[in-house]
């Protein structure tokens, strides 16, 4: 089953450049799991996702996740909910994709910026749909995290983690290590905030040639947060 790509606006030569660098990513994954996904490239910024109050913030350059319900979708641009639930209009709310995967006009402007984002959203779709345990439990990290507003950057989460040594290794693969330290030097010395910052030197540190077993380190991440002073329940009790 092959990945929906959509750039806009359709039918230009930007949005053709597009989505030839976004199959070049495709084809690095290889096989994907066989399910529905819509791969997005916005023309333009989403604000609500840049929200510093609300969203994730300046530094954010894509996001991802499952389909499962149009309330989940609030705040998203209309050019990907109308495609995602084409029958919303008719309270048909059967959706027309499992896994979507969007990236801001900003981060595609910059080939080796449009592959990293690229690649490390679509790194989520292989844990979702083949991981499944792996990402619930991420997931109770995540809220456990938000929750008491203390504790770990979302950089250290191993989903996070994984996705970014596969977004570096992708880029490498695809740019070359030398375009890809400059890019992470750029963005180092000119960072959107302070967490982006911190989240670029994490990357920077980040060796690709290295194995790393996301689930391992799930169980692990879960038995570190156990010894925490803040009292919780074991997240990762489904793997």
């Amino acid at each position: 089953m092959k990945p929906t790509i959509i750039a806009m606006p359709q039918g230009t030569p930007e949005s053709g450049r597009r989505e030839e660098a976004a199959r070049r990513v495709l084809l690095a994954f290889g096989q994907l799991p066989s399910r529905r996904l819509l791969c997005f490239f916005d023309d333009q910024d989403c604000w609500t996702f840049k929200d510093e109050n609300f969203g994730f913030g300046k530094g954010n350059r894509g996001l991802s996740g499952p389909v499962t319900n149009p309330a989940d979708l609030e705040g998203w641009p209309f050019d990907v909910t109308y495609r995602l639930y084409p029958a919303y209009s008719s309270n048909e709310n059967e959706p027309a994709f499992d896994f979507v995967t969007y990236l801001h006009n900003s981060s595609c402007e910059d080939p080796v910026g449009m592959t990293m984002t690229f690649a490390h959203e679509l790194q989520h779709f292989v844990q979702w749909a083949t991981m499944p345990a792996v990402w619930e439990a991420n997931e109770r990290f995540k809220s456990w995290r938000l929750g008491r507003e203390v504790g770990f950057g979302s950089h250290e989460l191993p989903i996070e983690k994984e996705a970014r040594i596969v977004s570096k290794r992708i880029g490498i693969r695809i740019h070359g290590r030398e375009a890809v330290a400059r890019y992470i030097e750029q963005n180092i010395a000119r960072p959107a905030n302070d967490l982006d910052g911190r989240n670029w030197r994490f990357i920077e540190t980040l060796d690709v040639s290295k194995p790393y077993d996301v689930e391992v380190e799930t169980l692990l991440f879960d038995d570190e947060l156990k010894s925490w002073p803040l009292p919780r329940g074991r997240l990762a009790r489904s793997l």
